[in-house]
């Protein structure tokens, strides 16, 4: 493997190119990608199948208790002698424990599975495919700058949603005529747009947590929101798709739940199901934003006047 400098013109890839180009990489890196996304997938489904088997009976017996005490929810509503209902707080406070560390070993999973596709995405899109040692090399170097990102990123969505908030609420409450539903309007038709272009950045602020040194938490969302310019639209189009994707595996796993209600269905259909899709949907979404990143930055390069490295395989020299 050699690298030779050559200025190349402007990156011309556009949506479907990002696509194609994404599908190349995956498939240069498909050894690797498949190990990945298998210890994913086995991973969640057994948190799901642990969750289901944990609190299974804790819910058959919140239900008893609500069947037996059916005033409960309004007596504990009425501060009324809560000793009554001792064994449905023990149950509620069970439900709460493992569902928070579920939730904790997903984060640390999704962590992973970002850090190792990303890494190894970006290196086969440069011709180069990285070992297990490589891969667990870069986790070790890498991965604390995406949760010093996502701290950030989760600060700059709560104080988004505040001003949305304050801003409906205080306009439907001080201002009442046309030019106020007007504006409540504008407002609440731009919720979905600012929704989307925030998950937009969110995620290429973690691929630029990932592959740039020293970039993390608010520098790597200014370096991501950099690399955006003037290709928001279709980066934020892709995030739509994404989650219409999404809704699409959410929608069918539903419908397999509604269509066979037992434990064991649940088990052996709707998990592998849900799970088996969302982790190869994900895995796709994390290429495809590493694809558009390294395009990002060649075009980004080339408008400050810069070159940049191209690897180039010694086979095809």
């Amino acid at each position: 493997m050699e690298s030779t400098f050559i200025p190349q013109p402007q990156s011309s890839l556009g949506f479907f190119g990002i696509i194609r180009e994404s599908i190349k990489t995956t498939s240069r890196n498909g050894k690797i990608l498949v190990t990945i996304l298998l210890f994913v997938f086995l991973s969640f489904s057994q948190l799901d199948f642990a969750q289901e088997y944990i609190l299974a009976p804790v819910i058959n017996d919140v239900v008893l208790q609500l069947a037996k005490h059916p005033n409960m929810v309004r007596d504990l509503t009425n501060r009324f002698d809560q000793t009554t209902y001792v064994g449905a707080f023990n149950d509620l406070r069970e439900i709460l424990l493992v569902k928070l560390l579920i939730m904790a070993i997903s984060s640390i999973i999704m962590l992973f599975f970002l850090v190792a596709t990303v890494s190894s995405s970006s290196e086969a899109y440069t011709a180069k495919v990285l070992g297990s040692k490589d891969i667990f090399l870069k986790i070790k170097k890498s991965w604390k700058k995406p949760i010093v990102t996502s701290f950030y990123m989760i600060l700059l969505t709560l104080g988004i949603a505040l001003f949305y908030t304050v801003s409906i609420g205080i306009t439907s409450i001080l201002v009442v005529n046309s030019w106020a539903v007007w504006f409540v309007g504008a407002i609440t038709l731009s919720i979905p747009l600012c929704y989307f272009y925030v998950a937009t950045l969110w995620m290429v602020s973690l691929i630029v947590s990932v592959l740039e040194d020293g970039s993390t938490g608010l520098k790597a969302i200014g370096r991501a929101s950099e690399l955006m310019k003037g290709k928001r639209l279709q980066a934020s189009l892709m995030m739509v798709l994404f989650a219409i994707a999404y809704g699409l595996i959410v929608m069918m796993a539903n419908f397999l739940t509604v269509s066979n209600r037992s434990l064991t269905a649940e088990l052996a259909i709707t998990i592998p199901f849900r799970n088996g899709f969302y982790s190869l949907l994900k895995l796709f979404m994390f290429v495809v934003y590493t694809v558009s990143y390294h395009e990002w930055k060649t075009s980004h390069e080339e408008k400050q006047g810069k070159g940049f490295y191209l690897p180039v395989a010694t086979g095809d020299v």
